[in-house]
């Protein structure tokens, strides 16, 4: 176990807080922890009607690509992950939610990083109409989970939170 000595913020921005801390180890030496705090997101694999699961396609600035991403959005200071994703689905899939399922959550990269990514599986309901925030550009995709699992061994689908929840979908029984 590490114990906090001292520390010092280093940024506090819009969607992250980057600290330096001083930390002494078990064996009682010192060392220094980088930490990337987060509030987190949220992740869902919504099957339209038809039986195809929707993915959106969005360039991320981060790595210099676009990636072909199940529907997912931070989550707002205080906001439950739950009400976080069903806002995100209406707002990037423009479809409401129905029979919403947890599966639980991951952490992506916990050497450095707080974040949390809850992963939820849900089905198209109504139509509302996508609202995407002023700076997003999504193009919006169907496919099938067949064709999902492929491109993943591919290598066209390389979004940790994408692969994780698809796998969960699979050990659950849903990819049929």
């Amino acid at each position: 176990m590490e114990k906090r000595i001292d520390g010092k913020n280093i940024y506090d921005g819009k969607i992250i807080r980057v600290v330096l801390d001083d930390v002494e180890l078990d064996d009682g030496s010192r060392s220094k922890r980088e930490v990337v705090y987060h509030n987190g997101g949220a992740c869902i694999a919504m099957r339209a009607k038809d039986g195809n699961f929707y993915l959106v396609k969005q360039y991320r600035y981060a790595v210099g690509k676009d990636m072909l991403e199940f529907c997912a959005g931070k989550i707002e200071i205080g906001e439950d992950p739950k009400e976080a994703i069903l806002r995100e689905a209406q707002e990037e899939l423009g479809f409401s939610v129905k029979n919403l399922q947890s599966f639980g959550y991951i952490i992506p990269t916990c050497g450095y990083c707080s974040e949390k990514i809850y992963l939820y599986y849900g089905e198209e309901d109504e139509a509302v109409g996508q609202h995407l925030d002023d700076n997003e550009r999504i193009d919006l995709f169907k496919y099938s989970y067949a064709d999902i699992e492929k491109m993943i061994i591919d290598g066209q689908i390389d979004d940790g939170k994408t692969v994780a929840l698809m796998y969960r979908i699979k050990v659950a029984g849903l990819n049929v």
